[in-house]
């Protein structure tokens, strides 16, 4: 999921964040088209090689729509972002949890209820005409599917896919304190701790356990907050070097689309492949800080707006996309994607400015009251705070 804005020396992850929600619209766009549906559910059937379905499916032209891995890229993002904040000296754990829940689900318990109303005023067939993913959403909201969409931790609903990534988002949070001292355990060696997530990860795939899975990914970023710093290299060397590894970076990240037509189906190639798309992630996060073109192109004003709602958009656009599919009806998907995004733009900067950003203000106040009141009452957490940072500190 989309971490809300970060500190103004990092603006190209905010950059970097708005074009990954961008592409997670994209792909539930396509999605809405048949042709296109087929080979994101069945990867390994034959599409006929050099149609347009096939360069758009097989080859980093994939990159335009991967809205999984684009997800992946969030949660490594997510880590990174998080596990910069608690090695600041400012951090503050009794403060930091009730915030960090008011901040992830206050905007969720808003998008709910504009995803019920857009589905109950624009009521879903379910046609499998319109593909196989709009043949798999739910037709309409039930009451248990909000409960669990509002709750999170026991698995949404597919009203609004995307809260499927804030379950993880949410679990990681709580237990951010384990990631740190993981990450002071092995400060000395953070490449390790980052190898050692991106091998769980892929155990993970292998075994079709979403929590060894998703969770070390996050993992991946803390790792990376001992890695990545604010100020880029500037000599010609480190320009190329990092351009490259940012280039690397997305090739890795489409590895998994580009080697499903020569690699034969089994949990061992779904393993691999999803190593390399963690690796590929971690690679493009750094990137994002320390290749100079890259960072440019993501500190352009338009793109760093597009992060600062991206949480928003990412929240908001999939009921907007199936209300828009079901509008426009079978065999006109190509027009799905630019009516949907002329729609949840301005819907998201909307939602950001009058849900969001409210959200945000108030969930800071409430980790400043919890601040207050842990620090009057000497909460250990808050202690146990203080030896992670001064243990960084020595590092």
């Amino acid at each position: 999921m989309p971490e809300p804005q970060t500190t103004p020396r990092l603006r190209s992850l905010d950059g970097l964040r708005g074009l990954a929600a961008l592409v997670v619209v994209v792909h539930h766009a396509v999605l809405t088209i048949p042709a296109l549906a087929t080979p994101y559910f069945a990867p390994y059937e034959a599409t006929t090689e050099g149609s347009p379905a096939w360069w758009l499916s097989y080859t980093p032209l994939h990159l335009l729509w991967a809205g999984g891995e684009a997800v992946v890229v969030f949660f490594v993002l997510s880590g990174l972002v998080l596990g910069l904040k608690a090695r600041s000296p400012r951090f503050d754990w009794g403060g930091y949890f009730p915030e960090r829940l008011a901040r992830l689900y206050l905007p969720v318990v808003a998008a709910v209820a504009f995803g019920v109303a857009v589905a109950s005023a624009f009521p879903r067939t379910g046609n499998g005409s319109l593909g196989p993913w709009i043949a798999q959403r739910p037709t309409g909201p039930s009451l248990t599917g909000v409960i669990h969409d509002l709750t999170l931790v026991f698995g949404p609903s597919r009203l609004i896919s995307p809260l499927w990534s804030l379950q993880w988002e949410v679990i990681f949070s709580m237990l951010l304190p384990l990631y740190m001292v993981a990450a002071v355990a092995l400060r000395r060696t953070p490449l390790l701790l980052a190898g050692l997530c991106i091998a769980a990860s892929s155990v993970g795939y292998y075994a079709g356990d979403g929590w060894l899975t998703y969770l070390p990914m996050f993992g991946v970023g803390v790792a990376l907050s001992d890695l990545v710093t604010t100020t880029p290299r500037t000599s010609r060397r480190a320009r190329w070097g990092w351009t490259v590894a940012a280039v690397g970076g997305l090739l890795l990240i489409s590895s998994r689309w580009s080697l499903a037509p020569a690699v034969a189906p089994s949990a061992g190639a779904t393993a691999l492949t999803g190593a390399l798309v963690v690796l590929g992630a971690a690679v493009l996060v750094a990137a994002a800080v320390h290749a100079r073109p890259l960072v440019r192109m993501l500190e352009l004003r338009p793109v760093v707006w597009l992060g600062g709602i991206s949480f928003s958009l990412y929240l908001i656009h999939e009921p907007i996309v199936i209300a828009t599919a079901e509008l426009l009806g079978p065999g006109r998907g190509p027009l799905v994607l630019p009516i949907a995004l002329a729609v949840a733009i301005p819907a998201s900067a909307a939602f950001y400015r009058l849900v969001e950003r409210p959200s945000h203000r108030l969930a800071k106040r409430v980790g400043v009251w919890f601040r207050t009141e842990s620090a009057r009452q000497g909460d250990p957490v808050r202690r146990s705070d203080e030896l992670v940072e001064s243990s960084h500190r020595g590092a």
